[in-house]
């Protein structure tokens, strides 16, 4: 099996080793459904989150050159970046399609104490009310958006909830730096609960530029299986040309891309084309 993981596939990651699975799986298609359990547990491991909202401040001084002071977060997931964005003193809005992420970040902002509000919504599609000085979508989220129809939707959609101002901030992965053969990939982390085992396939499909995962989960107690079940999970690839095409027609103009490297978020590097993860700032067209 080869080193590497999904979440940054030119890295390496530590072996499991030889272990005999149980391969009779309930197969789940969807997105973050028991996967919302154990998301935590992977990503404190994967994610500097806190770097990641330093570099979003970084990018609203560059580009909004005011204080973001009211904050969307799209595809927020568990809360890990709203949740820190809050407590430096940003007034946050979070909308997620999975009701498990979502409360599972609910939870978390009550324990603290943190004044946030957390809804259930498809950003391809909403409505909240509100203006924002900045919307972001953190990590792979964007790439969901699996064609142009869903794409400008979710544009439009931020467009109007943006303040004139405002700015857009997004990752997507680059389909010039995918992959062309199927890779494999696993994570594994012992925990003082249980121990958990992620094993994954991807395959990328030149010609829809998406690209397939194939998870498989197992979290043991002891020696014990005490949960099993596979997801599936399908992402679109992006070029910046093309990034760019769709935010003019949605009434964007691109302020800059740049590379995360190796999940390295501190500096405006330019992206070459075999840069995998792209950072995107935007803000609305003025005629």
């Amino acid at each position: 099996m080869p080193r590497g993981r999904l979440d940054e596939p030119r890295d390496g990651d530590k072996p499991i080793g030889n272990v005999a699975l149980p391969w009779e799986v309930t197969r789940a298609h969807g997105t973050y459904g028991r996967f919302a359990a154990y998301y935590d547990f992977i990503y404190e491991t994967l994610v500097d989150y806190d770097a990641d909202v330093r570099y979003l401040e970084a990018v609203f001084r560059k580009f909004l050159r005011r204080d973001a002071r009211r904050i969307l977060d799209l595809a927020c997931g568990t809360g890990n970046h709203a949740i820190r964005l809050a407590r430096r003193g940003h007034d946050v809005l979070g909308l997620d399609l999975s009701t498990e992420q979502l409360a599972i970040a609910r939870r978390k902002a009550a324990r603290g104490r943190i004044p946030i509000r957390f809804v259930a919504g498809d950003m391809r599609s909403f409505d909240l009310g509100s203006t924002f000085d900045s919307a972001i979508c953190m990590f792979g989220a964007f790439g969901y958006l699996l064609d142009t129809r869903d794409v400008l939707r979710c544009l439009r959609s931020v467009r109007r909830h943006l303040a004139p101002d405002g700015v857009f901030a997004f990752e997507f992965w680059q389909s010039s730096a995918a992959r062309p053969e199927p890779y494999q990939s696993w994570f594994h982390k012992v925990g003082p609960e249980f121990e958990l085992v992620r094993l994954s396939e991807a395959r990328y499909d030149r010609r829809t530029h998406r690209l397939r995962v194939e998870f498989r989960f197992f979290a043991f107690k002891g020696r014990r299986v005490r949960d099993r079940f596979d997801e599936t999970h399908i992402v679109r690839l992006y070029r910046v040309p093309e990034i760019r095409s769709l935010l003019r027609r949605a009434g964007f103009d691109l302020a800059g891309a740049f590379a995360v490297e190796r999940g390295n978020r501190k500096g405006f590097t330019s992206p070459r084309n075999q840069t995998f993860r792209i950072f995107a700032v935007c803000r609305p067209t003025h005629a």
